[in-house]
């Protein structure tokens, strides 16, 4: 299945942020007829709001999984898993 194929992206590349590199938006099919001037302010609020966000605080980057972080949570589920298959086996036998 082909999504995309009659969207209207806008890239903003903001070289001078401390946080961003660039950002793509998808514009809404309804609103690509919407003039030019509209959409960059509009995307120009978003963009002000994240980087204010950012600055806040009250964006924070997600940790990268560890294979630790993994392991321990495989281990848990076949744990649960284990638990469960017993149990069933004393009720059923």
């Amino acid at each position: 299945m082909l999504k995309g194929v009659n969207k209207l992206i806008i890239e903003v590349s903001n070289p001078e942020s401390d946080f961003f590199e660039r950002a793509i938006f998808f514009v809404k099919p309804e609103k690509s007829n919407t003039v030019t001037r509209e959409l960059s302010e509009n995307v120009s609020g978003i963009m002000n709001k994240a980087e204010a966000a950012s600055k806040s605080g009250r964006i924070k980057p997600r940790k990268p999984r560890t294979k630790k972080h993994s392991l321990l949570k495989f281990a848990g589920a076949a744990g649960v898993g284990a638990m469960l298959a017993s149990l069933l086996i004393k009720l059923i036998g």
